[in-house]
């Protein structure tokens, strides 16, 4: 019996044995589980920009300057 015989994959709480597979479907099922991980790595580097991100705007709002007030703003609209 070769090791394959003996490994199992569980897919929506059904198990399969792997050599019962066709290699259409392994390939297939290999083929997901790389784009999941793919998928998961890119969540990563999305939440990592997106962190950074929000830091940086945190810190321009602490630059800004005094706001003007609403009759400053009303005034140049009005010119």
């Amino acid at each position: 019996m070769s090791n394959e015989e003996n490994q199992v994959i569980t897919i929506d709480n059904l198990s399969y044995n792997i050599s019962d597979l066709s290699d259409t479907c392994r390939e297939k099922l290999g083929a997901t589980q790389q784009t999941n991980q793919a998928i998961g790595l890119l969540v990563a580097l999305i939440n990592a920009a997106k962190a950074g991100n929000d830091a940086d705007f945190k810190e321009a709002v602490k630059l800004l300057p005094e706001p003007i007030s609403q009759e400053e703003v009303e005034g140049e609209l009005a010119h």
